[in-house]
C-alpha cells in the first residue's frame, strides 16, 4: 500500500508543473489577436519553445521589444523551419495572442514575411505551441 501511495504522490508532484506550463489561458488572452509590424531583433531556437523577439514602434514612435512564444524546435523542424527561417533585421508582421497582463509578450498565431508568405501558422492547425 505504501508503494502505491508513493507512486501516486510522485505522479501528482510531476503533473502539476506540466499542467502549469501549458496553462496558456492564464498567460495569454487566447480570445484576442493583435497584429504587429516590426523587425526581428533576436531568435532563440531552443526548447521547450522557440522564442522570437521583434522591435515594434508604438504610436509615439518609441521602440518596444516584444517576445513571442512559438512551438518547440522539433515541431517547427518537422514543418520545414530552422534557425535560419527568420533572421535578425527581417521585417515581419506577427499575428499573436497577447499576454493577459498587458506585457509585450505573446504566443504566435502566424508570422507573415515581407513578401506576404505566411509561416508558422496555428490557423491551419499547424505548429500549435506545445
Amino acid at each position: 500500500m505504501n508503494k502505491v501511495l508513493t507512486l501516486v504522490a510522485v505522479i501528482a508532484s510531476l503533473s502539476a508543473p506540466v499542467l502549469a506550463h501549458h496553462g496558456r489561458g492564464a498567460t495569454y488572452d487566447m480570445k484576442k489577436r493583435v497584429t504587429l509590424k516590426g523587425t526581428v531583433s533576436k531568435v532563440e531556437w531552443r526548447n521547450p519553445h522557440v522564442l522570437i523577439y521583434m522591435d515594434v514602434k508604438d504610436p509615439d514612435g518609441k521602440v518596444v521589444t516584444w517576445g513571442f512564444e512559438n512551438s518547440g524546435v522539433s515541431t517547427l523542424a518537422q514543418e520545414g523551419y530552422n534557425r535560419n527561417t527568420l533572421k535578425v533585421g527581417d521585417g515581419i508582421t506577427a499575428i499573436v495572442n497577447p499576454a493577459a497582463n498587458g506585457a509585450p509578450t505573446a504566443i504566435v498565431v502566424k508570422i507573415i514575411l515581407a513578401d506576404g508568405k505566411e509561416i508558422m501558422s496555428r490557423d491551419n492547425g499547424e505548429n500549435p505551441a506545445n
